[in-house]
């Protein structure tokens, strides 16, 4: 039996924590257990798993404070259960599982999957996560491989001192064997959030964050209705609905009843084929967006900035902008409003073809087997859950 220990820095709503739970379900081979440890709580993504029997173990880290805690935990557990392969995930992730596979004294490849780009080099980033960056720099020759979800990530980093030879770039995979919900999806979700019948939908669907620049769209939105077209904002995700007071401010000055606000949602899939555009006003740190990806699949067309691989993935299907420029966006989402419905349509339903030609879930989940093959050396690949564990300290 192979045993894959993923190792992450957290299991809260994210594209990481997404795509992680996605390849260990989706994988087929009853011979490989994939166990999670996660450097913090698990949170909605890691209660999720373990519904689904996924084995998820807790390090406890609250804080800088206790993760030299989290760190002795992480060695101890690595001892006990010899994982054949350590996949890390995130930067903080990839550095304590690489220093903790060393200090285990055990001769385990470690993988880094780098799941971020870095934009303006480190600007953006925190103080700790630049540390963190320089490090793992000087350190980028001890992992095994390093699997980028973006090719302009893998340049980026690359330009940073991450080392080249050891560079596998995979992007993100989705499920394409529901086909599109649009019809259903465009009435459920007016009747979940009480939309108007007659505005086209525009859709952000993402937590609340600075590298989202929620300002940027909601400038944009406001250039969008001067042009008095008859459009609805729809934003949804963790801390949506509790924005800050400089988007408050701008969203008070649009016409009543024009946008919409809401948290974090269980149930996205099943009204998100029912928005008319989605839009990701991203600044920064996009290496490959799930929500473009979930939403081409369920045919909706897409406005994106060009961040990550954000423009190579929307490709002709939709519209991509440079970054912090609300005229720009605007104008791409004036464009997608202005197309007869039946021309939506038909971007919709290349998009989704884009999807199933490139980024099916499983021709991606294929090659991370084949990558996981191939470093264990066993002949075979894949990862399949244990059943019925639960989340535990260590």
């Amino acid at each position: 039996m192979m045993r894959i220990l993923h190792v992450i820095t957290g299991l809260n709503v994210g594209g990481a924590e997404a795509m992680l739970a996605r390849i260990i379900a989706n994988s087929k081979r009853p011979d490989v257990t994939a166990t999670v440890a996660t450097l913090m709580a698990p949170g909605f993504v890691g209660g999720r798993m373990l519904e689904s029997g996924i084995a998820v173990r807790s390090l406890g880290m609250t804080s800088i404070w206790t993760a030299s805690i989290a760190m002795i935990r992480l060695v101890l557990h690595i001892r006990r259960t010899k994982p054949d392969l350590v996949m890390a995930w995130m930067h903080h992730a990839q550095l304590a599982a690489t220093l903790a596979v060393r200090l285990s004294g055990l001769k385990i490849p470690v993988v880094w999957n780098v799941r971020h780009s870095l934009g303006e080099g480190f600007t953006h980033e925190r103080r700790l996560t630049r540390a963190v960056l320089r490090m793992q720099a000087m350190l980028s020759r001890k992992p095994t491989a390093i699997i980028y979800n973006s090719r302009k990530a893998a340049q980026q980093y690359r330009a940073i001192g991450f080392n080249p030879r050891s560079e596998h770039v995979i992007p993100n995979g989705f499920d394409v064997a529901a086909g599109t919900t649009e019809a259903g999806g465009n009435r459920r979700v007016r009747e979940i959030f009480g939309l108007p019948d007659n505005a086209i939908l525009i859709g952000m669907v993402a937590r609340s964050h600075p590298m989202k620049d929620v300002p940027n769209l909601v400038a944009a939105f406001a250039l969008l209705r001067s042009s008095r077209v008859n459009a609805h904002l729809l934003m949804v995700g963790e801390g949506m609905d509790k924005p800050t007071a400089s988007v408050a401010a701008a969203l008070a000055r649009l016409p009543q009843g024009s946008w919409t606000l809401a948290g974090q949602r269980p149930d996205v899939a099943t009204w998100l084929g029912g928005l008319d555009i989605l839009v990701l006003p991203s600044a920064w740190g996009e290496g490959f967006s799930n929500i473009i990806g979930e939403a081409m699949a369920q045919a909706v067309p897409c406005v994106g900035t060009d961040v990550g691989d954000t423009a190579w993935i929307i490709d002709r299907t939709g519209r991509s902008v440079p970054p912090r420029n609300a005229t720009a966006l605007a104008l791409a989402l004036l464009e997608l409003c202005s197309l007869p419905e039946s021309e939506r349509h038909a971007l919709g339903l290349a998009a989704r073809q884009r999807i199933v030609d490139m980024f099916a879930l499983g021709t991606i989940v294929g090659r991370y087997e084949a990558l996981v093959d191939e470093l264990i050396g066993s002949g075979e690949t894949a990862c399949r859950p244990p059943r019925n564990l639960r989340c535990e300290a260590v």
